[in-house]
Order: structure tokens, then sequence, then C-alpha cells
């Protein structure tokens, strides 16, 4: 990702750029705080870039064409996930818990895709693997901006810790003008990098899977059904812990599931005998063990 910048080495602090990572230093705070207080604050927010066109900034007699530097405010890409999540995350009547679908990591991966090659609408991204001085991956959202006086200018340069590469620049002035055209910047796949083993690695840094519950539709609707009989023959809802341990010892995969409710339906139609508990066990087995009807089944779920 490190195409994204350019070389960190020869990194210049006397001048500003549009894309110029700016770093949230004691010096940049207080200018920010004249213009925006909240950004200036708020902790969430630890970068800013800047928006202003290169060819305003460009100085000429200690004097350049812009009327102010416009910068947006840029927070760490997991803030962003984290939201993402909470915003989606479904309850339960009865106890104080919440739990995630299994198809939500599809959109959340092709949200994160997005983000990887900046094509979200009013963000860009800024990953850490792309220069040394980006101490995680951020994200810039191009509507939260500030304009900021001329005079602080230089201390926005000395602020400087990344620049962006010609053509990103010209990405982050698309994205910011709105223009119906497309900056044609270089995905992963186009870039000859293992764009598979970045986009996995990537998926399992944003995309929890030990400390969220994923479920499929069928496991959560019997979790529901257990909770509400639950909380109420004991008159009170349940706890996390007591859903956990709900989820542990009779929440089964999605093949148990459907296996079980084909079971059931041959027990009430009288197929097979409703007494004979080994029998059900042996076709439950049976049919879970299908490989095509695991396949049917993981599928849809």
């Amino acid at each position: 990702m490190d195409f994204i910048f350019r070389d960190p080495s020869v990194l210049d602090r006397g001048s500003l750029t549009q894309g110029d990572v700016i770093e949230k230093t004691p010096e940049v705070v207080e200018r920010i705080h004249q213009a925006h207080q909240y950004y200036a604050d708020a902790p969430h927010y630890t970068h800013f870039v800047v928006l202003t066109q290169s060819c305003d900034l460009v100085k000429r007699r200690n004097e350049f064409k812009a009327p102010y530097i416009t910068v947006a405010a840029a927070r760490p890409l997991r803030k962003t996930m984290s939201e993402f999540l909470l915003a989606n995350a479904k309850p339960i009547d009865g106890a104080e818990f919440t739990f995630h679908l299994n198809s939500l990591q599809n959109r959340a991966k092709q949200l994160l895709e997005r983000h990887l090659n900046s094509t979200e609408p009013e963000y860009f991204f800024l990953p850490q693997s792309g220069h040394p001085a980006i101490p995680e991956d951020l994200v810039v959202f191009l509507r939260l901006t500030i304009a900021l006086r001329k005079e602080h200018y230089n201390i926005l340069a000395q602020a400087k810790i990344a620049e962006l590469d010609d053509v990103f620049q010209a990405k982050i002035g698309w994205l910011k003008g709105n223009i119906y055209s497309r900056v044609a910047t270089p995905d992963l796949e186009e870039r000859g990098t293992n764009a598979s083993e970045i986009k996995r690695q990537f998926f399992e840094t944003y995309i929890p899977k030990d400390s969220t519950v994923w479920l499929s539709p069928l496991q959560a609707k019997l979790l529901k059904k257990r909770v509400k009989e639950l909380s109420e023959a004991r008159g009170h809802g349940l706890t996390t812990e007591e859903v956990i341990e709900l989820l542990k010892n009779e929440i089964p995969e999605d093949t148990q599931i459907v296996a079980g409710n084909i079971v059931d339906r041959l027990k009430t139609r009288g197929i097979i005998d409703g007494g004979d508990d080994e029998l059900a066990r042996r076709i439950l087995q049976a049919i879970v063990n299908e490989p095509t009807f695991k396949t049917v089944v993981n599928t849809r779920s």
C-alpha cells in the first residue's frame, strides 16, 4: 500500500500540498481550536488532511493564492467499523444482549474493500501499512472540513507527517469536489500485490469473531424463542452470561436445527415412531452427515 504515498525520506515540511497528512500537534490543536473547538478537542479525530488544491498553496514571494487553507478531519478506521457494527447489532427481548446476523459480514467486507480502494463516497483511506508515520489505518471524513487562516501555513507544514502521491492527490481532490467522473487510481489487484492476503488480514482485523456473536437467522430465531421462554418462566430478564450459556448448550449449527425440524415433521406425520428416541437420533445424524444437505443449508444461511 506504499504506492499511495510519496517517499517518506524526502518529506517536505517547508510547503503544503493537497492530501498532506497533518499530525495533531499542540500547535495545530491551538489553531484548529480557533476555527472549530469540537475537532480540536475530540480525541477520536487524530489527524487532519489538507484539501486545498496544491496550485493554490504554491508560495510566490511568501504569498499564495488560496484565501484560506481547508483541512478535513481523520480518525481511525477501527472507530468507524465499531460504529457500523454497533448500529447493526440486533437486540433480544428479555435479555441484555445483542448479536449480529452472519449476513452482515458480507456487508462489512464490502465496506472495508471500498475503504481499501478509496471508493466509499465522501471518505478517503490512509493505510497504516503504506507509511511509517501513519500510526494506524485512518479514514478521512471529507465533509468534516475546517477553514484555517493563511497565517497558519507554516504551522501546518511543520506538522506534516506524510504526502500523497500525485494520482492520489487527484483522487482526494475529485472526491472533495464531487465531480461526476472517475479518477483512475490503482486498486490492490492492479498493483501486482497479494491482494487476497491483504484483504483477508484486513477483514480479520476489523470484523471481530471473538468479541461479538454472529448468528444465522435460524439460530437467532431459536435463541429469541428460548430467551423468551426462560425470561417468562423466571419472571426477569436474562443476563449476558445466561444468554451465552444458552448459546453454548442449546443453539446448534444450522444443519442441526434444520435436521431436527425434519425429524420432528416425520414424527408428527407418523412416518417414524415418536417414542423411539434412538431411531430419531440416528435419522437426525444421517441427515446432518449428508454432504449435499450441509452444502444446501450452509448456502442459505
